[in-house]
């Protein structure tokens, strides 16, 4: 009996993935017209050359533009002042390669850099099968597809950045950070494979992925400049890390792999339907919120009208939601890095690097009332007008991003940006912004119903993406009084009654504004 257990208890060389596409694909080719195979690659290959030709074209009127402001030299004020001791050339580039290489980790670790679709998980995960077959494949083409596209987009970025280098030398140092990239995804399926049991040990665990990550953000710059050993040691380190990956394809438990099947689902869905708020709820934390003793006291507390119960419940929510403040302080550090390592750059450049944190900031805030966005029977429920309702929402994402601005103009003005009056600028832009995520968590719902316009590029839905600047709006009408107090480098009077009568404008627009 020992025996037969022993052959019946090992794992099938049976490869269910591979036989299901094969199949799929067979079924799919014997329904196929070769007259919609060839219009499909034409259409394809011409909206490809097309946005080529355009992005050659672009990248090489910015070398040219760069070049001239470089041998022009520092002329005029600059809103951060550069620091007094010299970094090395490139530092700017490193920092912008090191957050990249962060944000594929980071993307790869929620979207599950191994995992399986969810039929795929209720049908052969159960079975006595060897998972390494089913899963590798998936992953090797993931792999290459990230590699690929790194490299496609650093090849532009270095041209742009390091004017002494040419394209024979931009080429390898873009497949390096090609190497990098399928590096830092690896990082994510190392960490998956390890079980984690505190939070503080997760975070203890990526510190080396963190260091190594540092290590190769440094990396194609040297090989740009002819270093073909920092090449190698890239290529070597990839090399290491899909060893210590595929030998532990086996220990990754089956509900991480359906996990990350779903999220990966349900984000490229979001995505091919133009929807930022369902891409935002694909990609939240873990919507089990953190444990708050003090939140949970406060809301015991109870309220003595509606609304107050209704802003208790939302304080109490918004504090025990994870991760919220992850994103906005990562940005302002990468802000503030980019500031004082790019050297005297113009203040228009400042000031569009300023505005484009602010607008990948604000959202972060809006992630629970995207949440309640979802049921707005709900909302309807309550004994109060929408108006009151959304107010209550705006009450802790404009008091958050309140202290945020604050605390960033607080750093301009420590780097020399302008007089101490920027901070309540700031903050009064806070309420704005605030308003701005919940108009944005509370956006409509693309209209798929016109049709879509024909382009160069190929069909274009002009009327959903009106859909998807609603809050980004409110956010540029917010930035422009703070914007133009941070060039002048002093707040008058009537510039702080402009930003409070601007986010005013903004709270009022989200609390009467109805979706059609």
């Amino acid at each position: 009996m020992a025996p037969d257990a022993a052959v019946e208890a090992a794992p099938a060389a049976f490869n269910p993935v591979q036989f299901t596409r094969q199949a799929s694909r067979t079924f799919v080719r014997t329904r196929t017209r070769f007259r919609d195979v060839f219009i499909d690659v034409y259409t394809a290959v011409l909206a490809v050359g097309t946005i080529g030709a355009l992005a050659t074209g672009l990248v090489l009127a910015l070398r040219g533009q760069v070049a001239q402001a470089w041998s022009a030299g520092p002329a005029g004020r600059t809103l951060v002042v550069p620091p007094s001791f010299s970094l090395p050339d490139g530092t700017a580039a490193a920092v912008l390669v090191f957050a990249a290489l962060m944000s594929v980790t980071v993307m790869a670790r929620k979207l599950g850099p191994v995992s399986v679709s969810a039929a795929e998980g209720y049908w052969w995960l159960g079975l006595p099968l060897d998972r390494r077959p089913m899963v590798t494949g998936r992953l090797v083409r993931r792999l290459v597809l990230v590699c690929a596209g790194a490299a496609v987009l650093y090849l532009p970025f270095g041209l742009v950045t390091d004017l002494e280098t040419g394209v024979q030398g931009q080429l390898p140092a873009a497949g390096v950070f090609g190497l990098a990239a399928v590096c830092a995804v690896l990082l994510a399926a190392v960490r998956q494979a390890r079980p984690v049991a505190r939070a503080s040990t997760d975070r203890r665990g990526g510190l080396p992925g963190v260091l190594l990550i540092a290590l190769l953000s440094v990396i194609p710059a040297g090989v740009a400049d002819g270093s073909w050993a920092l090449g190698l040691g890239a290529l070597s380190v990839t090399g290491a890390l899909w060893l210590v990956v595929s030998a532990r394809l086996e220990r990754i438990p089956a509900r991480e792999l359906i996990r990350g099947g779903a999220v990966s689902g349900h984000a490229d869905a979001a995505v091919y339907l133009l929807d930022p708020n369902e891409v935002g709820r694909a990609l939240s934390a873990d919507p089990g919120g953190a444990v708050s003793s003090r939140a949970g006291r406060w809301y015991a507390r109870g309220a003595r009208t509606p609304f107050g119960a209704l802003l208790r419940a939302d304080t109490a929510a918004f504090l025990r939601t994870r991760g919220l403040w992850t994103r906005p302080m990562a940005l302002l550090l990468l802000c503030v890095a980019l500031l004082l390592t790019g050297g005297a750059q113009p203040p228009l450049v400042q000031l569009a690097l300023i505005a484009g944190t602010v607008c990948a900031a604000v959202p972060a805030l809006g992630t629970l009332a995207r949440r309640t966005a979802i049921t707005p029977g709900l909302d309807m429920l309550l004994p109060l007008s929408p108006g009151i309702v959304r107010l209550s929402r705006m009450a802790l994402p404009a008091a958050a991003l309140a202290l945020w601005s604050a605390v960033f103009c607080a750093v301009l003005v420590l780097l020399g940006a302008g007089s101490p009056v920027l901070i309540a600028l700031g903050a009064l832009a806070g309420a704005g912004f605030g308003a701005s995520a919940v108009r944005g968590a509370y956006r409509v719902q693309p209209d798929w119903t016109v049709p879509p316009a024909d382009t160069v590029f190929g069909p274009v839905p002009t009327a959903q993406t009106g859909a998807m600047i609603r809050g980004l709006d409110t956010t540029l009408l917010t930035l422009v009084p703070l914007l133009l107090g941070l060039f002048l480098g002093y707040v008058p009077g009537v510039l702080l009654v402009v930003q409070a009568g601007f986010s005013a404008v903004c709270v009022l627009v989200v609390m009467y504004s109805h979706p059609k």
